[in-house]
C-alpha cells in the first residue's frame, strides 16, 4: 500500500464533498454526482499521527506542564521577599531549563500581588 500525507483523493474534485463508495467500479460524490474510478483510489492509504499535545494546541487548552506547575506552586519559600510589594514568603517552582551541568531556575510567585520573578541558582 502506498502511504499519502494528503487525503485529497477521498474528496470530490468539484465541490470537496467526501466521496461515497456505492459501486465497486467508481466512487461518487453525493452532492454533485462527480464520479472517480476506483482504480485511481485503490491502494492509497492515509497515514497520520495525532498527539495529545497537538489536540491541546488545537483546542487552546493548557498543556500538562501548566497543570504540573500549578500543582507545584504549593511549595513556599518563607525567606523570599517580593520585589514589588515587599511581602515575605513566596510560592515557587524549580525547573531545570538550562543544560544539566548548570543550576536550576526558580520561578517565584507572590501570593499577595501575583508578581513573578526568577532566580538562577
Amino acid at each position: 500500500m502506498a502511504f499519502y500525507k494528503q487525503r485529497e483523493f477521498m474528496f470530490c474534485e468539484i465541490c470537496g464533498t467526501m466521496l461515497s463508495f456505492d459501486s465497486p467500479k467508481y466512487a461518487k460524490c453525493p452532492s454533485c454526482n462527480f464520479k472517480k474510478r476506483i482504480k485511481d483510489i485503490a491502494g492509497k492509504e492515509i497515514c497520520y499521527k495525532i498527539s495529545s499535545e497537538g489536540i491541546r494546541r488545537e483546542l487552546g487548552t493548557s498543556t500538562l506542564d501548566d497543570f504540573e506547575e500549578e500543582k507545584e506552586l504549593k511549595q513556599m519559600d518563607y525567606n523570599a521577599k517580593c520585589k514589588s510589594c515587599q511581602h515575605l514568603g513566596m510560592s515557587y517552582v524549580a525547573r531545570q531549563i538550562r543544560s544539566a551541568d548548570e543550576g536550576q531556575t526558580i520561578f517565584y510567585t507572590c501570593p499577595v500581588c501575583a508578581n513573578k520573578q526568577t532566580e538562577n541558582s
